[in-house]
């Protein structure tokens, strides 16, 4: 990750009072990177600076200390919680016939993600410039 990149967050939703949508994962917002910062990388000097810049981070105030911590500062006028969340997934049933969340067939053909994203622990990386575009269009990205 680097500067100008953008993060998407997606979120397990469901309905509230309306029955139009459906219980589903949905982007519901994204970063447009501004610094990465390793703290293992830092000086004393430099981390006491990111605490005063960051006192607000929970990430800031784990009791762990900042030891593998990387702190992502999303640029504060290219990123955005949306209005309305956008759906990328669809239930399908595992072979012992529970439902799961994988990538909706209109989001593979559009962002080339595929599988599941129930639990993604493995963040998933576009390079591909027309699925870049397209994830920009989906966003209303500038």
């Amino acid at each position: 990750m680097t500067h100008g990149d953008r993060l998407v967050f997606y979120a397990g939703l469901e309905p509230f009072n309306n029955v139009k949508y459906e219980r589903a994962l949905y982007i519901i917002g994204y970063f447009t990177i501004d610094r990465v910062i390793d703290f293992d990388k830092l000086s004393d000097q430099e981390t006491k600076k990111c605490f005063a810049i960051y006192h607000n981070n929970a990430h800031m105030k784990r009791k762990g200390g900042l030891s593998n911590l990387v702190l992502v500062a999303g640029d504060k006028e290219r990123s955005m919680l949306l209005n309305r969340a956008i759906q990328i997934s669809q239930l399908k049933r595992d072979s012992r016939g529970s439902r799961y969340h994988v990538v909706s067939e209109e989001m593979e053909k559009l962002l080339g993600i595929t599988g599941s994203i129930q639990r993604a622990a493995t963040p998933r990386i576009i390079t591909d410039e027309t699925k870049i575009q397209n994830l920009k269009n989906i966003l209303n990205y500038p």
